[in-house]
């Protein structure tokens, strides 16, 4: 049986052009809202994952939602993790029904908090004069985790945010994650480990025990990529910053 590759994708298999020197051959992996190309690789990327599809099994852990995972132009033929583990993806790119299930059950108790949280931490944005815009990241009609963004792009913006939300609002049963322009409050039930968890059960219990690769770019993949048997991360990236 092939080794299994878990793997997260933006920063990790791609990214955005403005963290490419302007001069790198720019190749379209992921398209946004409008249609607009909006994630590239490298040519050496490129040339990665396709060997990666051809010799392993594949599977995407993203934060990314269902119809943006969609939106990837890689050629993923597995299940996939999605929403941050919130969602587990048939290959055919349908929900999973009994992970759906599951989830629905646990999110139940945040379906009032997250929508709460999130008006509360946009207009405590607005009221200290940062420009940020924000939405909740759902499966069909379940919220799963809230998301902000500065507008400028402003990483420093959103530590800010941070600082006073932990001050002023109860963030018991949540943790966080942000790298660079990017502030997530998930619920603890909400996790790529957990799904992860889920997804070696169901290859193992199908296929035997097989090696399991994991690649991830920020400290939320570090959970997932402890599972497997190797891990590895781009050397410019949230998890590469914390070598020596």
């Amino acid at each position: 049986m092939k080794p299994l590759l878990l793997t997260d994708l933006d920063d990790t298999l791609f990214q955005t052009a403005r963290k490419m020197p302007e001069d790198a051959d720019k190749i379209p992996a992921a398209q946004g809202l409008n249609g607009e190309t909006i994630s590239f690789m490298h040519p050496w990327q490129q040339d990665f994952i396709h060997w990666a599809l051809g010799c392993m099994t594949v599977i995407p852990v993203t934060a990314r939602g269902i119809d943006s995972l969609q939106r990837v132009h890689l050629p993923f033929q597995q299940e996939a993790v999605c929403v941050h583990g919130a969602a587990i993806l048939t290959p055919e790119g349908t929900l999973d029904a009994d992970w759906h299930s599951q989830m629905q059950q646990q999110l139940t108790p945040y379906q009032s908090r997250l929508p709460e949280m999130l008006a509360t931490a946009l207009q405590t944005g607005e009221n200290m004069g940062l420009s940020l815009r924000g939405w909740l990241e759902s499966v069909e009609e379940t919220a799963a985790y809230l998301v902000i963004k500065s507008n400028d792009s402003r990483a420093e913006d959103l530590q800010q945010l941070l600082h006073t939300l932990r001050e002023t609002i109860d963030l018991q049963g949540f943790y966080i994650h942000m790298n660079g322009n990017n502030l997530a409050l998930l619920p603890d039930v909400v996790n790529k480990r957990a799904a992860a968890v889920e997804i070696l059960r169901r290859h193992t219990a199908k296929h035997g025990r097989t090696p399991v690769f994991g690649m991830g770019d920020s400290v939320s993949d570090l959970g997932f990529m402890r599972l497997c048997d190797f891990a590895a991360f781009p050397p410019n990236s949230q998890l590469g910053g914390k070598l020596p």
